[in-house]
């Protein structure tokens, strides 16, 4: 009879343990109440740890009233001094905590009156989804749209929305496709239907802002909240995977709202194929060119730009596209497959990228596209230099 319940138990812990992705990703589909349930309650802890803090300045003064009295015993004394300690922790680290700061994604910060055709779609598609706020935006030089929140302070309740743009996404993409990922992002933000996912979402990314900041370079001052953060925040991350992933779907269906499905799965489809492509066969050729060159590294996104200009071959796409219906599910990604992304919004096929008359690039960047381009490949280039030194040092040994 024991041998029988340990295997049951075994067997429940292989299917249900919260502990491991897999586990988190069957109580998800399985019981999606008791799993947003925990997801929102280990959230919230982040919050708990921090108002901890002032919750003690504003508890100790009434604790300290009601135990002083005239005539006190050795215990009372020790009770008193014991609510001070906690009393002055509670000022000293609500004072730390309110001034800790985050640095703002960093990039090629994109000004409204330098760049009208972006400017109008993002007003366009605020209006569209209930105008949800976004107070900066920036290019960078991975392949990524994404929104961060940045905390004013180290209470987390005021936030500043960055919008970031990868200039690769706008080189390899045409407007329209670019347009429906910016409406995944607008939409997602707004979480018009799902509000409570959308914030947990968007907690996954303040958070780590936290623990970014404990890293060599961080303030010493933060180092008594450092502590709680390297604990927390990567269990927040893993066990927030399968929400992520709900996110997401509903970030594409949000997309329909502004988008027609075809062009919404096109969106989808390329935006796959040109990431693997980039990741398995664009950089690693241009690390392997930097390795064999003694001259100066050419620049990646000029590089791309040209190679992008009428979009990838036919051969290539069907090629790429194998790849990533035949590829693993990786159970740490905050993604979803290709083809679960299809189906939440009505297609089961694939819809191939067409020939690009025009990059996004040109489109929205206008006249500054090869400046933006020229900026963005000289931190790309550093990027690519220091990871060919990592990689000779790597070999060498």
């Amino acid at each position: 009879m024991f041998l029988e319940l340990r295997n049951k138990l075994v067997v429940f812990d292989r299917l249900s343990n919260p502990f491991r992705r897999r586990g988190l990703l069957r109580l998800a589909d399985r019981h999606p109440r008791a799993y947003l349930t925990l997801t929102l309650s280990l959230g919230l802890c982040g919050y708990l740890f921090l108002l901890l803090f002032p919750a003690l300045v504003v508890g100790m003064p009434v604790a300290l009233f009601h135990a002083t009295e005239p005539l006190m015993s050795a215990h009372d004394w020790f009770l008193v001094s014991v609510e001070l300690l906690l009393l002055v922790l509670g000022v000293v680290m609500s004072y730390i905590i309110f001034n800790m700061r985050f640095a703002l994604p960093s990039g090629l910060e994109l000004k409204q009156q330098d760049f009208p055709r972006l400017a109008e779609l993002l007003a366009e598609l605020s209006q569209e989804y209930g105008e949800p706020r976004i107070d900066r935006v920036v290019l960078r030089d991975r392949f990524e749209v994404r929104i961060v929140k940045t905390p004013c302070n180290g209470f987390g309740f005021s936030t500043i929305h960055t919008l970031v743009i990868g200039l690769p996404v706008l080189l390899t993409m045409s407007p329209l496709d670019v347009h429906v990922l910016l409406a995944r992002r607008i939409g997602q933000l707004a979480g018009r239907h799902s509000h409570l996912n959308s914030w947990l979402y968007f907690l996954r990314d303040m958070w780590a802002q936290y623990l970014a900041g404990c890293g060599p370079g961080g303030r010493r001052s933060v180092r008594p909240v450092c502590g709680f953060f390297r604990w927390y925040v990567p269990l927040y991350r893993a066990v927030s995977v399968p929400l992520a992933r709900n996110s997401e779907l509903d970030a594409d269906r949000y997309a329909l709202q502004a988008m027609n499905d075809r062009d919404t799965a096109r969106a989808i489809t390329c935006q796959e194929l040109t990431d693997a492509y980039l990741t398995r066969t664009f950089w690693p050729g241009i690390i392997q060119t930097a390795k064999q060159s003694v001259k100066r590294e050419a620049l990646p996104h000029a590089q791309m730009a040209q190679l992008f200009a009428n979009g990838l071959p036919a051969d290539q796409l069907q090629a790429t596209l194998k790849r990533v219906q035949s590829r693993r599910r990786n159970l740490r990604s905050a993604m979803p497959g290709l083809a679960q992304r299809l189906d939440v919004i009505g297609h089961r096929k694939p819809l191939l990228p067409k020939a690009l008359s025009i990059t996004a690039a040109r489109f929205y960047l206008g006249g500054a596209c090869d400046a933006c381009i020229e900026l963005v490949d000289r931190r790309a280039q550093k990027k690519v230099r220091s990871k060919v030194i990592r990689e000779c040092c790597a070999e060498g040994r």
